[in-house]
């Protein structure tokens, strides 16, 4: 979505655990891999270690290679923050908070595999577009290639019960958004490689239109949906 008493961290981890008396300690970390640094920060430590050791480890697994693959300029400097304020999932914020990752722990106390909702969140790091929700920059479309990003480089989906669908429901098209899109981009970058790229690229620079799914692949917007549902019932 857009808009310390603790065991020891590898040696690459950098921590500091900030302790008052009587209250639950505030947790910060920095980690650095490949020219990107990640900061961690738990104010209340309210994600247990473990949990916590997934999701770092996630966002290097995931954020690296997406950023190599599709914007190799964007940020190299990110944020994780864990806020219990906060009710949805999680989010990407804008403008001065672009690169922070903001995370509700009560989703994490309740899905405790769900450490890939990162790879969905980091991807929207990379894709850095100047806007969205309109016609430049598609939400649908947005949503859509940030969850095919996490189907393509999610660490473990499965352990959150997490996948692409594999059919298509009355009354969805190619821009339900999220993993409907996701599976029809898919299935179109599987039948015409270099699409997802090509379309991420455009929304970046503002050039994106309607126009450039037929400059792809050959074929307008509803008639590739049309051709992937067929494919996608039998």
């Amino acid at each position: 979505m857009i808009r310390v008493a603790h065991a020891a961290l590898p040696l690459s981890l950098a921590t500091l655990a900030l302790f008052t008396p009587g209250t639950a300690c505030a947790f910060e970390a920095t980690q650095r891999q490949d020219g990107v640094t990640l900061h961690y920060r738990d104010a209340s430590d309210a994600v247990p270690e473990a949990i916590r050791t997934r999701i770092i480890d996630t966002f290097f697994k995931a954020y690296l290679p997406q950023r190599a693959d599709f914007h190799p300029h964007a940020a190299s400097e990110v944020a994780i923050v864990i806020d219990p304020a906060y009710d949805g999932i999680a989010y990407v914020g804008e403008k001065a908070k672009a690169s922070t990752i903001t995370i509700n722990p009560a989703w994490l106390a309740k899905h405790t595999g769900d450490t890939d909702l990162v790879t969905h969140e980091a991807m929207h790091i990379v894709q850095g577009y100047p806007e969205y929700a309109n016609a430049r920059v598609p939400g649908w479309l947005v949503e859509g290639i940030a969850d095919y990003a996490r189907d393509r480089y999610g660490v473990d989906n499965a352990a959150a019960g997490w996948a692409l669908p594999l059919t298509v429901k009355e009354g969805q098209t190619a821009e339900t958004g999220y993993r409907v899109t996701g599976a029809f981009l898919k299935w179109s970058e599987a039948a015409h490689p270099g699409l997802v790229k090509a379309l991420d690229g455009a929304l970046r620079s503002g050039r994106y239109t309607p126009a450039l799914w037929q400059t792809h692949t050959g074929h307008t917007l509803p008639d590739l949906w049309t051709a992937y549902a067929k494919a996608a019932t039998r």
